[in-house]
């Protein structure tokens, strides 16, 4: 069952705890971090809870639950050993239309506590739906560790100057560019460093050099091959701060999982025979925003330079003196060599590598399958896989050996990958009826004939086992 994840202002709600060992102690350890008007009934208490409320306001009950201990209440936890006692709790709450947790019993709870990291005033609650509390633990952890223990402190700081920066600056987009380049840069450092008198100076003369106007900027990012986490770290900056974001059909779902909620996504992916936009089209919505004042990501897959009309894109903006910059990705051959574990070059064999994509004129000019016949290097073709069988033909008709090893890869570096292989001779027949999903990559040359070497070894961190990935591919 999914849970909405809500931050519930509990200061003045009331919360009776029902039970007093140490399951009880531990939620109570937790909710006393939100709320004190706490009560707590129970006809035995744990001598370990009794010290940690020693020197609270919290209010104890030795008794027996009864109905009655509902009355005035607002959140209720049931946290006692006894089942059938934390059932009827959960059920007369309920009929109260109260806030009601069973402790590690979701079925009869109406709402969940989460594995919570607090500092100061920021809070980070980790749930996985009552489905595998430990897991959620365990990302706690992952996360104590990577967030400064005084993280807390900068958050009083932005606080403390948040009504100054918003006289300063009225435009929100500008606003929140300010914002995170504190948060990116040497004020927040000095903050976590103790250093709050340097960190003010340096924030007010930051402050100070800003202007209200909008900050428009075009940023032309690769996303990368399909893996999300193949994505560069400049990359998902960049892609945080975007307003507009104009993307590829297949840019991985999850990178969307950098940008704010805010955000205009745009899909003007095309594909075979189908384009949502044409490419002035494009170019016309890249401008349009971008003399709105808005910061406008081009979201490509794989390497904004590879055969992705960067150059048209640029055309079109750049007598607009707005500021842009190209971020590289991680092109589709380099995923999928990678992913398949071969190396595009090989020394005293293969010295070098071509990028090639088909023109309908390639297929008639016989000059170019010669050149590419004769050649040693490794040949990979991007959206070309509706003309594989014909590549085969193209490239045995000028010169090729027949044994020469192809490899078609679908989705590359994403858990769908595909690799079909062969040679050029027996590709066409192997593969006749076979249609080959968008995305594929073709790779040609000699870097394939050992590949099953190179493939990946893993070692199971549950068996030690060692595998190969060809063991466990789809």
């Amino acid at each position: 069952m999914p849970y909405l994840p809500l931050f519930v202002n509990t200061s003045k709600k009331a919360v009776l705890l029902v039970g007093a060992g140490n399951i009880a102690l531990a939620k109570l350890k937790l909710i006393t971090d939100f709320s004190e008007n706490i009560t707590i009934v129970a006809r035995n208490f744990n001598g370990s809870l009794l010290e940690f409320v020693q020197h609270s306001s919290i209010k104890l009950i030795k008794d027996d639950f009864e109905e009655s201990h509902l009355n005035n209440q607002d959140i209720i936890v049931a946290a006692t050993d006894d089942k059938s006692l934390n059932q009827q709790i959960s059920e007369l709450a309920q009929k109260k239309n109260l806030l009601v947790n069973v402790v590690d019993n979701a079925s009869l709870s109406n709402f969940i506590f989460g594995a919570v990291t607090k500092r100061g005033d920021i809070t980070v609650a980790i749930s996985s739906s009552g489905s595998s509390p430990v897991l959620a633990r365990y990302i706690k952890q992952k996360i104590e560790s990577v967030l400064p223990l005084n993280l807390g402190k900068l958050a009083e700081f932005l606080a403390k100057y948040r009504e100054v920066v918003k006289e300063k600056l009225s435009n929100l987009q500008v606003r929140r560019l300010f914002i995170q380049d504190v948060i990116e840069g040497n004020v927040a450092g000095e903050i976590l460093a103790g250093n709050e008198e340097v960190a003010k100076q340096l924030f007010l003369e930051h402050l100070k050099n800003q202007d209200n106007n909008q900050k428009a900027a075009i940023y032309f990012i690769g996303s990368g091959p399909g893996d999300p986490e193949l994505i560069t770290l400049k990359a998902k900056r960049l892609i945080a701060t975007a307003d507009v974001i104009l993307h590829d059909r297949l840019v991985s779902p999850e990178i969307f999982d950098f940008v704010r909620k805010d955000v205009i996504k745009i899909n003007v992916g095309k594909k075979r025979n189908f384009h949502r936009y044409a490419q002035n089209e494009i170019n016309d919505l890249i401008r349009q925003y971008a003399l709105q004042g808005k910061i406008v990501v081009r979201l490509k897959g794989g390497d904004a330079t590879m055969f992705a009309r960067l150059d048209e894109e640029i055309d079109a903006i750049k007598d607009l003196n707005i500021p842009y910059q190209v971020v590289p990705g991680i092109t589709a051959a380099s995923g999928a060599a990678a992913s398949l574990g071969i190396p595009l070059t090989k020394r005293n064999l293969v010295r070098s590598v071509k990028f090639l994509t088909l023109y309908k004129n390639d297929l008639i000019r016989p000059e170019y399958w010669t050149e590419l016949a004769e050649s040693d290097d490794t040949l990979v073709f991007y959206m070309s896989s509706n003309n594989i069988a014909e590549i085969c033909q193209k490239l045995i008709s000028h010169g090729k050996s027949t044994t020469t090893p192809i490899s078609l890869i679908e989705q590359a570096t994403t858990q769908m990958q595909k690799e079909y292989g062969a040679t050029l001779g027996s590709f066409a027949d192997q593969y006749q009826d076979k249609e080959f999903l968008s995305p594929s990559l073709i790779i040609i040359g000699e870097v394939l004939d050992q590949y099953k070497t190179y493939a990946w070894k893993e070692e199971s961190k549950i068996t030690g086992k060692y595998f190969s990935d060809l063991e466990v591919r789809v």
